[in-house]
């Protein structure tokens, strides 16, 4: 969960709890990690609720000041150059340099930083790129809200908010430069929480956590009972998906092996495409699966795009992030690493669309990284592809490039996708409603 929390109690006598994402990134519950993990929903529900609570209030949130952002931030030359020679700046796009502290309609990157003042201050200190404009927030706390409210049966939670989700939605699609009825930020900018990734137009991470961030938002209207919200997310669905197909590839590689899946980028106005096959395209179909909604992607094709992840992005150390079509290693360093929690993900989604052989030699894979590499209490986020040898080192091997991270928290959903797909072959309905999810945390913290 956290190798460090601040525990506490509020004015009124409430447990709020604040966890660090690691020691290496100091940041405080940053949402975007959180959202790969039950562990809070299901160990602590109340501490989750609150937590999730203080990213819907950033929504509305404001602060017009400016502060620097991604070298300007870190780099004490870099603020002198913007002070000693202003005028050099005046032709530059200035978001990711100088720019407003906080957006009125995103979503909060975390709730603080450990370095940077007192814990329970609820505001946002990443500033090594400019999230006001990142596009996976908005959909990631959508997701999150429906999860707590199937899970915990707490419709007051989402009636007290909804108002501001629904702002938020709104917020994020002036981020849709294109109007091709997907937002993908600014041109040529971090965007997302994979922020070493060159990404471009529409990419297949993002607009499928944006399609699983709108099917929350229609569920929860419906929730509400909010008939024309309804309708406008379904609008606002369909033209995405018509979006969205056109990254869909069938290819054979140089090494005849034939893939299907999403690309990772294609720009509808230049035609430019990366076609590089990307782990973390299902996520969000994870997501919804993991709280029994039914996923936008039919199953035929999520198993195709399994077998072409599984069989082309392999390397030593488990599934890389990126690779080629042709299985070879990416430009981007993040693309080229093996994550942990997209193993996870990986697996899960793997054991519940029948793959059992394949999810279980993922797993071995990430026992091998966690277990025998290291030991649980310093669980990676990240690691090299493949053993390396660094100066001073004697033999090659693993690598780790962050350590002690929750994000890997992610490995207990998959006793909830079994009672998920348990419960599905019982009722055959792909949906499953509130009164069975919340009765089954209650049985299983027992």
């Amino acid at each position: 969960m956290s190798n460090a929390c601040v525990w506490t109690e509020d004015k009124d006598g409430n447990d709020v709890a604040r966890f660090l994402e690691c020691f290496d990134y100091a940041y405080i519950n940053p949402s975007d990690v959180d959202w790969y993990s039950m562990v809070l929903l299901i160990l602590f529900p109340d501490i989750e609720q609150e937590l999730c609570q203080r990213f819907i209030d950033s929504i509305l949130a404001e602060d017009p000041s400016p502060r620097f952002y991604h070298y300007h931030s870190s780099f004490i030359e870099a603020r002198k150059h913007y002070y000693d020679y202003t005028d050099e700046y005046e032709d530059e796009v200035m978001t990711q340099i100088r720019d407003a502290f906080k957006i009125k309609g995103s979503v909060a990157h975390d709730v603080g930083a450990m370095p940077k003042g007192h814990p329970l201050r609820n505001v946002s200190d990443y500033a090594w790129y400019n999230n006001n404009y990142w596009i996976d927030l908005f959909p990631k706390l959508a997701l999150r809200v429906l999860r707590n409210v199937k899970f915990l049966g707490d419709m007051e939670f989402l009636k007290k908010n909804w108002d501001t989700l629904k702002f938020g939605l709104e917020f994020l699609m002036t981020l849709d430069i294109d109007k091709d009825g997907i937002p993908e930020g600014n041109p040529n900018e971090v965007k997302n929480t994979f922020d070493n990734l060159t990404l471009f137009g529409v990419d297949a991470y993002d607009v499928t956590t944006f399609l699983a961030g709108v099917q929350a938002m229609t569920k929860m209207a419906d929730m509400m009972k909010d008939g024309p919200a309804k309708k406008q997310y379904r609008q606002m669905f369909e033209k995405a998906m018509l979006s969205f197909e056109k990254l869909w590839r069938e290819v054979k590689n140089k090494k005849g092996r034939t893939l299907q899946y999403y690309i990772t980028c294609y720009d509808p106005e230049t035609g430019e495409t990366n076609t590089d096959t990307w782990t973390n395209q299902l996520d969000s179909l994870w997501y919804l699966i993991s709280i029994g909604e039914e996923p936008f992607i039919s199953e035929d094709k999520a198993k195709k795009i399994l077998r072409t992840i599984y069989e082309n992005n392999r390397t030593t150390m488990g599934w890389a992030m990126c690779r080629t079509e042709d299985g070879e290693e990416v430009e981007s360093e993040q693309g080229q690493d093996v994550y942990t929690t997209s193993n996870y993900v990986f697996a899960q989604l793997l054991d519940y669309y029948g793959m059992v052989k394949e999810s279980k030699e993922v797993y071995k894979a990430m026992d091998k990284v966690v277990f025998q590499y290291g030991n649980s209490l310093i669980t990676p986020d990240n690691l090299r592809a493949e053993f390396e040898k660094e100066e001073g080192e004697t033999t090659e091997g693993p690598h780790y490039i962050v350590a002690a991270y929750p994000r890997p928290g992610a490995v207990m959903t998959h006793i909830v996708m079994q009672h998920i797909k348990e419960l599905q072959n019982q009722t055959k309905a792909t949906i499953i409603d509130t009164g069975k999810l919340k009765s089954y945390i209650t049985e299983l913290m027992r």
